[in-house]
């Protein structure tokens, strides 16, 4: 028996009798991207980068899907609700999450030098020019191959919190490969740059960048703790991050993440 309970951008969850949830994606979702979510989440599990454990793959009605733990509890950006404290500890809880997985290592995921050379031939990258995509390609091959796991898109809403305080990482769609800084940098432009809601008032905006900054702040300073950071190697591996943000076609972050990448096309390119 099943019940819905969740519904996202390119799936719906539904809870089993055993304990267990089924994740069933809609079906115009693309079937490789849905594919590549369960491998990356059986590899990240094995790893230890989440409690969460994966079972078998389904399909149903035409939708493709898998079968996971089920996790009793609400993201971080839910956390507050319950427990108004929480906000003071939220980004050290979000470094033990990059910490945890930043310290297991897969060769089978994809090299995400790869998924950002990739990415350069979308149409998103049009405002680009051709002498400029090709310098970035070549400058991404120069960076050195790594195995970290790194989840990419490891923001709060992607961090779960049980009544035990225990963390569960999700949706490990954007999983890969690489250098840990990618990651960081990634964590850079959401905290700092990253537009947060167009259609709110700046008043609204004003007070979630606050609380953003402030999450922010214990983010930076519990992961620095737990994993030391060169920031000049950050740097160096920053526009592997912003390719990847530019390629999510996030509207309202095109115009910033432009001009950021060209900055880094020619300081490295």
């Amino acid at each position: 028996m099943a019940n819905n309970f969740a519904r996202g951008r390119s799936a719906e969850i539904f809870k089993l009798d055993d304990n267990k949830v089924m994740k069933l994606f809609f079906e115009d979702y693309p079937r490789s991207d849905a594919e590549k979510e369960y491998k990356n989440t059986v590899i990240a599990s094995k790893n230890g980068c989440t409690p969460v454990k994966v079972y078998e793959k389904i399909e149903k009605d035409g939708r493709f899907g898998f079968v996971m733990d089920y996790v009793d509890g609400v993201s971080q950006n839910d956390m507050p609700g319950k427990d108004p404290g929480y906000i003071f500890k939220a980004g050290y809880d979000l470094a033990k999450c990059h910490a945890l997985v930043h310290n297991a290592k897969d060769h089978n995921l994809e090299d995400i030098r790869n998924v950002a050379i990739k990415a350069l031939d979308q149409d998103e990258f049009n405002d680009f020019s051709k002498e400029e995509k090709d310098s970035m390609k070549k400058y991404i091959l120069t960076i050195p191959e790594e195995d970290t796991i790194i989840h990419l898109d490891l923001h709060t809403g992607n961090v779960l919190v049980n009544d035990k305080k225990e963390l569960f990482v999700i949706d490990w769609m954007t999983a890969g490969r690489g250098s840990r800084y990618v990651e960081y940098a990634m964590m850079n432009f959401l905290f700092k740059d990253a537009e947060l809601f167009p259609e709110k008032s700046k008043f609204v905006n004003a007070i979630f960048g606050m609380i953003r900054g402030m999450i922010g702040k214990q983010y930076y300073k519990g992961y620095e703790k737990l994993m030391p950071v060169d920031k000049i190697e950050v740097d160096k591996v920053r526009i592997i991050a912003l390719i990847i943000r530019r390629s999510w076609g996030i509207e309202f972050e095109h115009q910033v993440l432009n001009k950021q990448i060209r900055e880094l096309i020619k300081k490295y390119c």
